[in-house]
């Protein structure tokens, strides 16, 4: 395993890409770096998941889902709304590449390669979405019970 190849640049490279999406975005600049923290977090999640053995979905699955909860603590530590946090922090999981070659599978006629493709890329787009939903759904479950006392 090298370290800088393996760890280090996807991280920096998550960095980078998510504070040019913040720009994109139009996020002020006091919180772009927290922002792009949250995706840096994720590649490590994702990294660190992927070296023990877990499968590719469990392994996006839970990125989403350490990046919900960092993105809940820090929109309500600095009063901004979640999804400033939680898009940017997102960007490195989604799966860009998977959608190019399935479109590339379909239009070169290959439909074995091109459902393939489709499937994994669904797959992914659900395992994020999920893990985005439980964590917002715990979130809301846990200040309803706050706000109650319960």
């Amino acid at each position: 395993m090298d370290i800088l190849n393996d760890i280090l640049l996807p991280c920096v490279y998550s960095l980078i890409a998510s504070i040019a999406f913040g720009v994109q975005f139009n996020i002020r600049f006091k919180h772009m770096l927290t922002a792009g923290i949250g995706s840096v977090l994720t590649q490590l999640i994702f990294i660190g998941f992927e070296m023990s053995g877990s499968g590719q979905m469990l392994c996006y699955f839970f990125s989403a889902a350490a990046v919900s909860v960092y993105a809940e603590l820090m929109a309500r530590r600095l009063h901004v709304p979640v999804n400033m946090y939680l898009v940017i922090g997102i960007i490195p999981l989604v799966p860009g590449g998977n959608m190019y070659n399935t479109m590339i599978s379909l239009v070169g006629g290959d439909i074995e390669s091109f459902s393939h493709q489709f499937m994994e890329s669904v797959g992914i787009a659900g395992s994020i979405a999920m893990g985005v939903f439980a964590v917002s759904a715990l979130a809301r479950l846990i200040r309803m019970v706050t706000k109650q006392g319960v």
